[in-house]
């Protein structure tokens, strides 16, 4: 089947290479991002779907959002099937509606629950329980298309965006191939989804401003989510108060990793703790702290525990 693939991140590769590395598929052309300026010197860096596709001699195209563009993709290329995952533009009706098999989606959520943008972050911000991957026909709805299969996945006590995501992502790899022959041998009855169940997560609930702890406000349990959600980005942070030199009073502290332990405290929430080499948090309940594990201060490097500060 002559396929287009539309992707951008590290996870969009690993379906990529799925997909070029299947006899039932020929990728035909890739549809990802234009490149963008990455670190202090601003390089122009390409995406890393685009680094494959070049190095497999894969045609690339960036639409740039642009309906003519994607016009000429299908006058070009003639998909008889479009695979998506992780690509982050608004693709056009009339490019969904041309593909015999149409346009599918890998979405890591159970769907109806949690379209958008965050949908692992936001689970295991919520404290669910498990979460899954839905493969789905797109739409011009955010991810409101019909759904071909939901595979589910376990959210463990200790997972963080990065341990969770990269579970989704292999998971992914092993059932996209057997699910999309199904789909087009006719073996597959696409399922609408209930609008009425559901609900939505955005980029701007993982904004630096959401990262802040609020110790008065959230209970510690939420903020131990927190700091298993915001990795790699935003971080969860606070600032320095406290019993502590004046050298870091004050100055924000990033949380990488951390873990809630039994720690009686008569301390405010909020307030940074030092007892011998071990750093916690006070929390609003007396009976429970969190403990550093990775942090960096402002201005400093980022430690593990057991480092004095």
């Amino acid at each position: 089947m002559k396929t287009v693939f539309l992707g951008t991140a590290w996870e969009s590769l690993e379906t990529l290479k799925v997909l070029h590395n299947d006899p039932n598929f020929e990728v035909v052309c890739v549809i990802t991002t234009p490149d963008k300026p990455v670190g202090r010197k601003q390089v122009m860096t390409p995406s890393d779907v685009k680094k494959y596709a070049i190095e497999n001699s894969i045609p690339v195209v960036h639409t740039e959002g642009k309906t003519e563009n994607y016009i000429k993709v299908l006058k070009k290329y003639d998909p008889e099937i479009v695979v998506c995952k992780a690509f982050g533009e608004i693709v056009p009706k009339e490019f969904l509606e041309y593909p015999k098999y149409g346009c599918i989606n890998i979405h890591f959520s159970i769907l109806p629950k949690y379209r958008g943008a965050v949908p692992i972050q936001k689970a295991i911000l919520e404290g669910e329980k498990e979460t899954g991957i839905s493969i789905m026909l797109m739409s011009e709805g955010l991810d409101e298309g019909d759904v071909l299969e939901i595979f589910r996945e376990e959210i463990r006590e200790d997972d963080t965006n990065i341990t969770l995501r990269e579970r989704l992502v292999k998971k992914s790899t092993e059932v996209l191939i057997p699910t999309l022959l199904k789909w087009v041998n006719g073996k597959i009855e696409a399922k609408s989804q209930k609008n009425e169940d559901a609900t939505y997560c955005w980029q701007k609930d993982i904004s630096k401003e959401k990262a802040e702890i609020l110790w008065n406000e959230y209970t510690p349990e939420y903020i131990a989510r927190m700091v298993r959600a915001f990795v790699p980005w935003p971080i969860a942070w606070s600032v320095i108060k406290g019993d502590v030199r004046k050298s870091i009073l004050g100055k924000r502290i990033k949380i990488y990793k951390g873990a809630l332990i039994e720690y009686s405290s008569e301390k405010d929430p909020g307030d940074l703790i030092i007892d011998k080499n071990i750093l916690l948090f006070a929390t609003r309940d007396p009976l429970a702290c969190l403990k550093l594990q990775e942090y960096q201060i402002e201005g400093k490097r980022i430690v593990k525990e057991n480092v004095i500060i």
